[in-house]
């Protein structure tokens, strides 16, 4: 997952329904299990498989339906007499309609199927994409305005809410530098994927931190790419012994990409956005030593240092920048915060997010 935070809209013609994926593949079971049992498997078996608790790989969106995140399934239990009909949906596609049934079976047998699954496959849900700064917490937004809505806590997307009546899904993926991310919407209808993510822009600009970055690490990805593509585009480098390595290490000895690795050395930047003129803004960094990402709580802050830009006004597009030069960062827990100073001196925090930096991307916390 990659840090982002905010919106921003693109031109219309860069936002669209995309080609569909095959199918909405829906498999059916009955059980003789009682739903608390389920519950009690289903806990052991994602515990064991993905070391997450049941809370987190198959939360409740809504009364008897649940939204397995290992595999983005929804999942509805409804009484039949005296047992149990468990009903599954998955988009699929032509390369994950097999994976997907075998999921599903897995699943099925888990907890005592009474006869093989029955698949269907149906109309798919269709999609609507745009490129935004967002983040799984920006997402949630959309759940104040949409009770039906539901915020997944996924490891798999970078940000995920769901709905099980209508289907529906907001995803989030990284898609380039500096925080930027696609995302796509999943609804019944294309009408309705269009009008779902021509809602979320206006809903979620505010004023925010939407990115934070590593300008050295966003080279060495650069580097990387590029090197890997000049690989599988010239197959013949390799008779004379070289490798991706080697080519990375000719792009960095390139005078213009010295002087770019030099220029980005220490340097880390925020996307940022303002909502009224401001004469400065400033931003913190703060290292937050001793995080637990599993209670959210550290030993001690440490100010890492700080900078400022003059004349931030609120724009349409791509976010403000304001970069800051820090020492090389581990990997651990940041906080950022931005404050906006007026004319007549008074000043307000704009935004304060917390951070997993893992060496190369940042993280929302």
């Amino acid at each position: 997952m990659a840090a982002a935070l905010g919106w921003f809209s693109l031109p219309a013609e860069q936002v669209g329904v995309l080609p569909s994926a095959n199918v909405l593949l829906t498999g059916r079971f009955r059980t003789a299990l009682k739903y608390p049992a389920i519950l009690q498997r289903l806990d052991g078996y994602y515990q064991e498989q993905v070391g997450r608790q049941i809370g987190a790989a198959f939360p409740e969106i809504a009364p008897g339906v649940h939204f397995e995140a290992w595999h983005d399934m929804w999942v509805f239990f409804e009484p039949e007499g005296e047992k149990l009909s468990v009903t599954m949906k998955r988009q699929s596609d032509g390369v994950t309609n097999r994976l997907a049934r075998g999921w599903m079976v897995d699943l099925a047998g888990r907890i005592e199927n009474e006869a093989a699954v029955e698949f269907q496959e149906t109309a798919p849900l269709q999609q609507a994409q745009s490129e935004v700064y967002a983040s799984r917490k920006d997402l949630t937004r959309m759940v104040e305005l949409q009770p039906e809505l539901k915020g997944i806590a996924t490891w798999q997307h970078a940000g995920l809410v769901v709905s099980a009546s209508p289907l529906t899904a907001f995803l989030l993926e990284p898609a380039g530098a500096h925080g930027v991310h696609r995302l796509t919407v999943l609804a019944e209808s294309a009408t309705r994927a269009k009008q779902l993510l021509g809602k979320a822009t206006p809903v979620l600009s505010q004023p925010c931190i939407c990115a934070a970055y590593s300008e050295m690490a966003e080279i060495d990805a650069e580097v990387h790419r590029d090197a890997s593509e000049k690989a599988a585009q010239e197959p013949q480098i390799y008779l004379a012994g070289f490798d991706s390595k080697v080519i990375e290490d000719k792009i960095r000895s390139e005078p213009e990409m010295q002087k770019r690795i030099a220029a980005a050395s220490g340097q880390y930047g925020i996307k940022y956005r303002v909502d009224k003129p401001y004469g400065r803004v400033r931003v913190r960094w703060v290292e937050l030593a001793g995080y637990s990402r599993e209670d959210g709580k550290f030993q001690s802050e440490r100010a890492l240092g700080e900078s400022s830009a003059t004349g931030a006004r609120p724009q349409a597009g791509a976010p403000l920048t304001l970069r800051t030069k820090l020492e090389s960062l581990k990997p651990g827990a940041y906080r950022i915060e931005i404050e906006g100073e007026t004319a007549a001196g008074a000043r307000t925090r704009i935004d304060r997010r917390d951070f997993w930096f893992d060496g190369k991307i940042f993280e929302e916390i």
